[in-house]
Parts: C-alpha cells; sequence; structure tokens
C-alpha cells in the first residue's frame, strides 16, 4: 500500500514532534535531578561551611583562651622564679650536706672502728695493769707515779721533794729516825714540811671491783670484800699516826698526807666506814684523793707566791732603807763641799780686794820710783793662771752613770 507523502510527512512531523516532546521531558527530568542533587550539595556545602565556621569560632576562643593561660602561666613562673632558684639553692645544699654526712659517716665508721681497737686494746691494758697492780711494789709505783703528776699539775715541783722513798731525816734538822721515809715532802714557807705518804693498800678493793654491782648473786661478796677494804685503808692510817712523821718538823704543820691515787678507793672506804674520815684527821692524818690533794697543793703554792711577794717587798723597802741612808751620805758631803766652794770664793774675793786695793797701788808707786823701767817698756800684770785638774787633784767621775752620754 502506498502512503501519500503529505500524510509521510505529516507522520514525520508527528514522530518528530514525539521524539522532541520526549527528549525535553528526559532533559528536564535530568535537570531537575541535577537542580535536586545542586541543592542538596549546596546545602551540605553550607552546613560544612557553617561547622566550619564554628570550629574557626571556637579554635579562636581557644586559641585566646590559650594565650590567657600562656600569659598566666608566664606570670606564675616569673613569681615563682625566686622560688624556683631557692628550691635550686636548696638542692645544691642538701646535696652538699649528704656529701658531708657521707664523709662524716664514712669518718665515724673509721673512728667506731678506731674507738673499738683502742677499747680492745684498754681492756687488754686494764686486764695487764689490774694483774701487774696485785703486787705491793706496783701498786706503790702507781702512787708515786700519780702523786708526781699532780705535784707537776699544782705546778709544786719547785717546792716539793719528789726523790721517793727517801728518808724524812734528809728534810729536816735533827731527825729522829732516818729510817722514816715519806713517799713526798712538800716543803711550807717559813722552813716547814708536810709529809706525803702514797703507800694505798687496795687489794680488796681490786677484787670487789672484778665483780659487777648487778651481779645480785655476789653482793654479799662484794661487800664483804669492800668491808676489808675499808679496815685495810683504817689499819694504814694507824700505821702513820705510828709513824708520826710531823715529829721530824717541829715548826711544821702536824699533820701527814696519806694519798690515795684514785677517788673511788677513798669513795668507797668512807661509804663503808663513815668515821673513817674523823679518826684520821683526829689523828692528824689527812686522807687525800687526786682532787682534793691538787686542791692542798694549789693552796700551798698560793701561799709560796704570797711568801715571795713580802720576800721582794721586804727586799724593795730594805734597798730603798740603804738608797735613803747613801743618799743622805751623798747630801752630807754636797753640803759640805757647798761650805767649802763658799769659803774659797770669800777667800778669792777678799785676795782679788786685797790685789786691787792694796797690792797695785803699792805697785804703781814702785814703778813711779823708776823712771827706767818707763824707757824700757813697762811690765804689766796679767790674770793669775788657772790651776790645772791634775794639779789640784779634783777626781773625776768614774761610775757608768755618769759617764755615759746623755741624750
Amino acid at each position: 500500500m502506498t502512503i501519500a507523502i503529505p500524510l509521510f510527512v505529516l507522520i514525520l512531523a508527528l514522530v518528530a514532534t514525539a521524539a522532541g516532546a520526549v527528549g525535553w521531558a528526559l532533559s528536564s527530568a535530568r535537570a531537575n535531578r541535577s537542580f535536586v542533587s545542586a541543592s542538596q550539595e549546596a546545602m551540605s556545602w553550607r552546613e560544612q561551611a557553617a561547622m566550619a565556621q564554628a570550629r574557626a569560632d571556637r579554635l579562636v576562643e581557644e586559641n585566646d583562651g590559650l594565650r590567657e593561660r600562656s600569659l598566666a602561666d608566664a606570670n606564675v613562673l616569673r613569681a615563682l622564679s625566686p622560688i624556683t632558684q631557692q628550691l635550686d639553692q636548696v638542692t645544691n645544699h642538701v646535696q652538699r650536706l649528704e656529701t658531708k654526712a657521707a664523709s662524716q659517716h664514712a669518718e665515724v665508721v673509721t673512728q667506731l672502728r678506731r674507738e673499738a681497737q683502742i677499747g680492745a686494746e684498754l681492756s687488754q691494758t686494764t686486764a695487764s695493769l689490774n694483774a701487774a697492780l696485785r703486787t705491793a711494789s706496783a701498786r706503790g709505783r702507781w702512787g708515786e707515779v700519780q702523786l708526781r703528776r699532780i705535784v707537776e699539775a699544782a705546778g709544786m715541783l719547785e717546792h716539793v721533794d719528789v726523790d721517793l722513798q727517801v728518808g724524812s731525816a734528809r728534810f729536816a734538822r735533827g731527825a729522829k729516825d732516818s729510817t722514816l721515809r715519806p713517799d713526798a715532802i712538800i716543803h711550807l714557807p717559813g722552813d716547814g714540811h708536810l709529809a706525803i705518804d702514797a703507800k694505798t693498800p687496795m687489794d680488796s678493793y681490786l677484787l670487789a671491783m672484778e665483780i659487777p654491782a648487778e651481779d645480785l648473786a655476789s653482793v654479799s661478796e662484794r661487800a664483804e670484800l669492800l668491808d676489808k677494804h675499808a679496815k685495810a685503808v683504817r689499819s694504814h692510817v694507824s700505821a702513820l699516826i705510828k709513824r708520826n712523821y710531823p715529829a721530824d718538823f717541829p715548826q711544821s704543820p702536824q699533820v701527814t698526807v696519806m694519798f690515795l691515787p684514785s677517788e673511788s678507793l677513798l669513795a668507797e672506804a668512807t661509804q663503808t666506814d663513815p668515821t673513817l674520815l674523823e679518826y684520821a684527821l683526829s689523828n692528824g692524818v689527812v686522807l687525800a684523793s687526786p682532787a682534793s690533794l691538787l686542791a692542798i697543793l694549789r693552796a700551798i703554792a698560793s701561799v709560796w707566791s704570797s711568801a715571795a711577794l713580802t720576800f721582794e717587798a721586804n727586799e724593795i723597802v730594805e734597798l730603798g732603807r740603804t738608797l735613803v741612808d747613801r743618799i743622805g751620805t751623798v747630801v752630807s758631803h754636797l753640803d759640805k763641799l757647798g761650805k767649802s766652794l763658799g769659803k774659797s770664793v770669800n777667800y778669792y774675793n777678799s785676795a782679788v780686794q786685797s790685789l786691787e786695793t792694796r797690792l797695785l797701788v803699792t805697785a804703781r808707786s814702785f814703778s813711779s820710783l823708776h823712771p827706767v823701767a818707763a824707757t824700757q817698756g813697762e811690765t804689766k800684770l796679767g790674770p793669775p793662771a788657772s790651776v790645772a785638774g791634775d794639779s789640784a787633784q779634783i777626781k773625776e767621775f768614774r761610775a757608768p752613770e755618769f759617764t755615759q752620754d746623755q741624750h
């Protein structure tokens, strides 16, 4: 079947129109979808921009806060700077103290070791000394050594004879018994003497000291030994009373010093026997520990010093008297010399007056009777010649006080 051309054209136009409409519809739908997508994307960008702006605002606020905090921290640091310096100084000081403490600790450890060694040596020495003091000769020697040390400490070596175990007759006139042997003789001003005995009994005391005071089981034994010690000291006091050292020194204090070389020796004896001191003193025996003997010797040293001052004062007075007497003699000689010089001056003046008023007048009259003398030249009388010192036998000063140059 044959289609007409106009109809074909119309159909083609309709088809083209329909295709355009469909294309337009499709493009419109596509454009709508693109617009919607763009709108959504723009909205998303606006939201992101708002979020970014909010984040930026927060960052600005945080930055401002950090800046303020930084300034505050800087102010705090500036305020804490002196404290920091002080803390540094304290830290350095603590470090120095720690170093010093470590050094001192080392020194203390060394010292403790040395003390331990010394303690061990002292214990050994004490044991040896305890064993040595068991013998009477060793105890006597120890007492003599202690006595000599106290005499030296008191400065009385000049006035104390410590030639130990020397007969007392050597130190006093007319001694009754030369076998009496004090351990030392103290010389007093005015030819006085004081005997010292250092032979102290201490056997029972040493045995008692070996028993600890805390040992309750041995309390009675210790008390018994101390009682024996007190009795031994009393017995020695009685022996000194019988020896009667003061009888050799009638112009001296009538006492004898019994020296105990340890304070505890006297303390234990008097504690056990309370009447011991009274018994000794009433019989002319003075119980002296190292401290009391030192006090006695220093008191005697003071007396010697006063005596020396008195002696020097007496010498000064005697020299003054001699000087006054000799000055009086010199003054007497000077008085005689003055009187003699006065007479000599009077004689000289009288001679000059007689020469000028009498002798020269006669001489002038005599010269006028001899004209020849005028032609030959008149002889003039000159002044009298001076008398030489040797001819006059004038004594010169020869004492060094008068011959030294005076400045």
